[in-house]
């Protein structure tokens, strides 16, 4: 479990090995149940949805997930 805001993972769509190695990353948490929410602005945030890296987002945030009701 991570305590506050940690950076896991940086890449650049052009280089192929950074993108690879963050998305082993990124399926590494969303194994332990973490979800994710991409952002293009830093203000505004949408969930991500499957296993995919979206490598076009301006960062991807990982969180546990939060239940509602």
């Amino acid at each position: 479990m991570v305590e506050g805001d940690e950076l896991l993972a940086e890449w650049d769509r052009s280089d192929l090995a950074s993108v690879e190695t963050a998305e082993r990353e990124y399926r590494r948490w969303l194994e332990r149940r973490y979800v994710a929410v991409r952002s293009d602005d830093g203000a505004t945030f949408e969930p991500v949805t499957g296993d995919q890296l979206p490598v076009d987002a301006a960062e991807v945030i990982v969180t546990t997930a939060m239940g509602g009701g």
